[in-house]
Protein backbone atom coordinates (compact mmCIF):
# COMPACT_ATOMS: atom_id res chain seq x y z
CA UNK A 1 0.00 0.00 0.00
CA UNK A 2 1.55 3.34 -1.04
CA UNK A 3 1.97 6.40 1.93
CA UNK A 4 0.36 9.55 1.45
CA UNK A 5 3.37 11.27 1.14
CA UNK A 6 4.67 9.37 -2.41
CA UNK A 7 1.46 11.72 -4.05
CA UNK A 8 1.78 14.60 -2.10
CA UNK A 9 1.95 17.90 -4.08
CA UNK A 10 4.03 20.48 -2.88
CA UNK A 11 3.42 23.92 -3.67
CA UNK A 12 6.38 26.11 -3.03
CA UNK A 13 6.81 29.88 -3.62
CA UNK A 14 10.26 31.39 -4.35
CA UNK A 15 11.68 34.46 -5.02
CA UNK A 16 14.45 33.71 -7.20
CA UNK A 17 17.63 36.11 -6.07
CA UNK A 18 17.21 37.43 -2.88
CA UNK A 19 20.02 39.76 -2.57
CA UNK A 20 18.53 41.80 -5.52
CA UNK A 21 18.07 44.95 -4.42
CA UNK A 22 14.52 46.22 -2.94
CA UNK A 23 13.51 49.06 -5.89
CA UNK A 24 14.03 45.38 -8.72
CA UNK A 25 11.61 43.45 -7.38
CA UNK A 26 12.80 39.41 -8.72
CA UNK A 27 9.87 37.50 -10.73
CA UNK A 28 8.66 35.23 -8.56
CA UNK A 29 6.72 31.83 -9.85
CA UNK A 30 5.40 28.45 -7.86
CA UNK A 31 6.95 25.41 -8.59
CA UNK A 32 4.45 22.24 -8.16
CA UNK A 33 5.94 18.55 -8.40
CA UNK A 34 4.45 15.45 -8.39
CA UNK A 35 6.19 11.61 -7.83
CA UNK A 36 9.42 14.25 -8.15
CA UNK A 37 11.25 15.35 -4.92
CA UNK A 38 12.87 19.20 -5.65
CA UNK A 39 16.22 19.00 -4.08
CA UNK A 40 17.64 22.00 -3.50
CA UNK A 41 20.23 21.54 -5.96
CA UNK A 42 17.54 21.66 -8.70
CA UNK A 43 16.08 24.35 -7.00
CA UNK A 44 18.74 26.47 -7.77
CA UNK A 45 19.39 25.46 -11.19
CA UNK A 46 15.93 26.33 -11.70
CA UNK A 47 16.77 29.88 -10.09
CA UNK A 48 19.56 30.27 -13.28
CA UNK A 49 17.94 29.22 -15.77
CA UNK A 50 14.77 31.81 -15.04
CA UNK A 51 17.17 34.54 -14.65
CA UNK A 52 16.76 35.03 -18.19
CA UNK A 53 13.31 36.01 -18.44
CA UNK A 54 14.08 39.28 -15.64
CA UNK A 55 16.42 41.00 -18.10
CA UNK A 56 12.98 40.47 -20.37
CA UNK A 57 11.23 42.99 -17.77
CA UNK A 58 8.22 41.60 -18.08
CA UNK A 59 5.25 41.58 -15.54
CA UNK A 60 3.90 38.06 -15.06
CA UNK A 61 0.09 38.32 -13.10
CA UNK A 62 1.42 34.39 -12.59
CA UNK A 63 4.31 31.57 -13.17
CA UNK A 64 4.34 28.04 -12.46
CA UNK A 65 6.26 25.60 -13.05
CA UNK A 66 5.12 21.99 -12.72
CA UNK A 67 7.45 19.12 -13.01
CA UNK A 68 6.36 15.49 -12.71
CA UNK A 69 7.62 11.89 -13.36
CA UNK A 70 5.43 9.70 -15.52
CA UNK A 71 6.11 5.92 -15.76
CA UNK A 72 3.98 5.32 -18.56
CA UNK A 73 6.58 4.95 -21.17
CA UNK A 74 8.58 2.28 -23.11
CA UNK A 75 11.57 4.02 -22.14
CA UNK A 76 11.12 3.80 -18.69
CA UNK A 77 10.74 6.92 -16.33
CA UNK A 78 10.10 10.47 -18.42
CA UNK A 79 10.26 13.75 -16.73
CA UNK A 80 7.80 16.27 -17.68
CA UNK A 81 8.50 20.07 -17.23
CA UNK A 82 5.49 22.67 -17.87
CA UNK A 83 5.83 25.98 -17.31
CA UNK A 84 2.62 28.21 -17.47
CA UNK A 85 3.35 32.58 -17.92
CA UNK A 86 0.03 34.42 -17.33
CA UNK A 87 1.02 37.80 -18.70
CA UNK A 88 -1.35 40.67 -19.13
CA UNK A 89 -2.94 40.04 -22.60
CA UNK A 90 -1.61 36.91 -23.62
CA UNK A 91 -1.24 33.00 -21.45
CA UNK A 92 2.21 31.35 -22.61
CA UNK A 93 2.63 27.85 -21.56
CA UNK A 94 5.29 25.32 -22.41
CA UNK A 95 5.50 21.63 -22.24
CA UNK A 96 8.60 19.25 -22.36
CA UNK A 97 9.29 15.55 -21.92
CA UNK A 98 12.80 13.97 -21.85
CA UNK A 99 14.39 11.17 -19.54
CA UNK A 100 16.92 13.85 -17.85
CA UNK A 101 15.00 16.77 -15.27
CA UNK A 102 17.78 19.22 -16.35
CA UNK A 103 17.43 18.64 -20.30
CA UNK A 104 13.38 19.13 -19.82
CA UNK A 105 14.22 22.24 -18.46
CA UNK A 106 16.58 23.45 -20.47
CA UNK A 107 14.37 22.45 -23.82
CA UNK A 108 11.18 24.42 -21.49
CA UNK A 109 13.74 27.32 -20.95
CA UNK A 110 14.59 28.06 -24.77
CA UNK A 111 10.96 27.20 -25.69
CA UNK A 112 9.45 29.78 -23.33
CA UNK A 113 12.17 32.46 -23.67
CA UNK A 114 11.37 32.47 -27.85
CA UNK A 115 7.87 32.78 -27.32
CA UNK A 116 8.22 35.77 -24.75
CA UNK A 117 10.61 37.53 -26.95
CA UNK A 118 7.96 36.80 -29.74
CA UNK A 119 5.36 38.37 -27.61
CA UNK A 120 7.36 41.39 -26.63
CA UNK A 121 8.52 42.11 -30.11
CA UNK A 122 5.10 41.89 -31.50
CA UNK A 123 3.91 44.18 -28.77
CA UNK A 124 6.42 46.90 -29.16
CA UNK A 125 5.72 46.45 -33.01
CA UNK A 126 1.96 47.61 -32.96
CA UNK A 127 2.74 50.59 -30.27
CA UNK A 128 4.97 51.78 -32.51
CA UNK A 129 2.66 51.46 -35.72
CA UNK A 130 -0.44 52.90 -33.67
CA UNK A 131 1.89 55.89 -32.67
CA UNK A 132 2.87 56.28 -36.52
CA UNK A 133 -1.02 56.18 -37.42
CA UNK A 134 -1.73 59.04 -34.79
CA UNK A 135 1.04 61.46 -36.19
CA UNK A 136 -0.19 61.08 -39.61
CA UNK A 137 -3.63 61.93 -38.57
CA UNK A 138 -2.52 64.76 -36.04
CA UNK A 139 -0.90 66.63 -39.53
Amino acid sequence: MRTACNCRRRYISLTKWPWHSTVEKPMQYQIYSKNVLITDILREYLDVKLAHFDRLELTPISFRVDISRDTHHKKGEVFRVEFNMNIPGKFLRVVELDVDVRAAIDLACDKLLRQTKKYKSRKRDSQRRFSNLFERFKK
